[in-house]
C-alpha cells in the first residue's frame, strides 16, 4: 500500500477496496491448517494439473480475493490458495507482520507440498509477496502474475518512526478511522473467515497498517535480479498508477504490461473475464527461445 499525493493511507485504501465487494465463501472441506515456522497457514487445494498458487490482498481471504479465477483456472490446473499468517482463515499469533516472512513462509510451504516449481496469481499484498518470492527463492517460481503491486509506500522512514511512536489512543484513533473507511464487506469477510473472531479485527488491521507503511517493498536492483516472466497487472485507476506498474516492468528482466481499462484495485472482480484472459494468455505461453546472437556486419 501506498500513500501519496497528500492523501492519507485510510481515503487510499478505500478507494482499492471499493470494486471488490464479494461475500466470502466458507472454507473449503478439503482445506488445512499447515505448520510453518511457527505459524498456521490456511490451504485450499483443488483441481488437477500444473500448479497455480494464488496469494490474495491484505486482510483478505482468497475467497473473496480471486472469487472468479479459482474455478475458472481450477479446470485445468491444481490450484493452492495461501492465506498468509493472520489472514483470511489463518490464525493470528505473537508477530508482525512483513512481506518477507510472508515470501519465506509461501516458500517453506511450497517445498513442503512438492509442488514446485509453481506459477504465482498474488493480487496487492499478494503481489509484493510474489515478487519477493521469486527474488530470494527463484527456484520455486515459474511464472508470475503480479496484480497491483507496490515499489514504496510513499512515507519517508522518519515518519514511519514517528507513526510507530503514537501513543496507544492515536494509534486506536487512526485503525478506527482506517475501519470506517473501508466497505463493510471487508471487516464482515474477517469475521466470517478468521478463527480469532470478529472481536480481534483492530489488532490484526495494526499489524497491517504497520507493514502497509514500510517506505520500500521492493527497489529497481531487486527487480532486476528477478529471471521469472511476469506480467505486470494494473487497473487504469488501480490503487498503484500505471506509471509505476511501467517502472516495475521495465525493470525486470523479463516483465510484461497488462492495463485493464475501466478496472480499479478491485479489477479481478470487475473486469473478470478479461483479466482472466490475459492471465491465461501469459501462463500458459510457451517458453522463450534463447536469443540469437547480433550478427557482426
Amino acid at each position: 500500500m501506498n500513500p501519496r499525493k497528500g492523501r492519507s493511507v485510510a481515503s487510499l485504501l478505500a478507494l482499492a477496496a471499493a470494486g471488490i465487494a464479494v461475500a466470502a465463501a466458507p472454507a473449503s472441506p478439503a482445506a488445512t491448517l499447515r505448520e510453518v515456522h511457527g505459524a498456521r497457514l490456511h490451504v485450499d487445494i483443488r483441481g488437477h494439473g500444473p500448479p497455480l498458487v494464488f496469494l490474495a490482498g491484505g486482510t483478505l481471504s482468497v475467497d473473496a480475493n480471486f472469487r472468479e479465477q479459482r474455478g475458472a483456472f481450477a479446470a485445468g490446473r491444481t490450484t493452492i490458495a495461501i492465506e498468509q499468517r493472520s489472514q483470511g482463515h489463518s490464525p493470528d499469533g505473537p508477530w508482525s507482520l512483513s512481506y518477507a516472512q510472508m515470501a519465506d513462509d509461501t516458500a517453506q510451504l511450497i517445498q513442503s507440498l512438492h509442488l514446485d516449481p509453481v506459477d504465482v496469481v498474488g493480487d496487492s499484498d499478494g503481489a509484493n509477496v510474489a515478487l519477493l518470492l521469486a527474488r530470494d527463492h527463484p527456484g520455486l517460481v515459474r511464472r508470475i502474475v503480479a496484480s497491483a503491486a507496490n515499489l514504496r509506500s510513499g512515507l519517508t522512514s522518519e515518519e514511519v518512526a514517528r507513526r510507530h511512536a503514537w501513543t496507544p489512543a492515536q494509534l486506536d484513533e487512526k485503525l478506527q478511522q482506517l475501519s470506517a473507511s473501508f466497505p463493510p464487506w471487508i471487516r464482515e469477510d474477517y469475521a466470517r473467515s478468521s478463527p480469532d473472531g470478529p472481536g480481534h479485527w483492530l489488532p490484526v488491521l495494526a499489524k497491517f497498517y504497520f507493514m502497509w507503511i514500510e517506505p520500500v517493498v521492493i527497489d529497481a536492483a531487486d527487480l532486476a535480479r528477478i529471471q521469472a516472466p511476469v506480467l505486470v497487472l494494473v487497473g487504469d485507476h488501480d490503487f498503484t498508477s500505471v506509471e509505476e506498474a511501467q517502472e516495475m516492468a521495465r525493470a525486470l528482466p523479463h516483465g510484461q504490461l497488462f492495463v485493464v481499462p475501466g478496472a480499479g484495485h478491485g479489477k479481478m472482480n470487475e473486469r473478470p473475464r478479461l483479466v482472466n484472459l490475459a492471465m491465461r494468455e501469459f501462463l500458459d505461453a510457451p517458453a522463450a527461445p534463447p536469443a540469437t546472437p547480433a550478427l557482426s556486419p
